[in-house]
Formats: structure tokens, C-alpha cells, sequence
């Protein structure tokens, strides 16, 4: 058996698996109904927290452990962009906005 000049060592030669022999596909019909999460049901009369108040949230829990680099600031109020020209209000407001 013939083995490259430059791989001495057959233990450093190793057989790296492909995705298609990784992942399976199931079909939802072959799994057990128990064993099927339900996702919860999505409720337009409940208000979602946005963005902002969830950081908040995770910032308070985290207390100490929460890192310093990261600053979150509430939106700031219409009011604020008063005196500004109008061109600059909208690309401003357009910033300021959470998507």
C-alpha cells in the first residue's frame, strides 16, 4: 500500500461525515402525536413587549452579570425632533423607529 510522502501517519487521516448522512428527515406522520410540541396559539389581543422593554428585562435579570459595553436607550418622544428640519426629522424618525 502506497501512502503520500507527506501523511506518514495514517491516524491523522480522519473521514469527516457529509450532511446528507447527519440529518434525517422524518415525516410528521411517523412521529407519536405525544411527542409532538403544540406551538401556542398567537393572540392579536395580547400585546407583544417590544424590543426594547425585552433587553430591558433581560438587563435587569442579569444584573452585575450583564455586560457594560451594551447600552439600551428608550425611544425618545416626537417632541424631541421638533426643531429639526424635515428631511432630518424623517431619516431621524425612520432610525429611530423598531422594527
Amino acid at each position: 500500500m502506497r501512502v503520500d510522502s507527506r501523511v506518514q501517519d495514517l491516524s491523522i487521516i480522519k473521514m469527516r461525515p457529509t450532511l446528507v448522512r447527519l440529518v434525517r428527515v422524518v415525516p410528521r406522520s411517523k412521529v407519536d402525536p405525544a411527542l409532538r410540541p403544540i406551538p401556542e396559539p398567537v393572540r392579536s389581543d395580547v400585546p407583544r413587549p417590544s424590543l426594547i422593554e425585552v433587553l430591558l428585562k433581560r438587563k435587569e435579570e442579569a444584573g452585575a452579570d450583564y455586560p457594560p459595553n451594551i447600552r439600551i436607550e428608550a425611544l425618545k418622544a416626537k417632541t424631541a425632533l421638533r426643531g429639526l428640519p424635515r428631511d432630518a426629522r424623517k431619516t431621524l424618525a425612520a432610525m429611530l423607529k423598531e422594527h
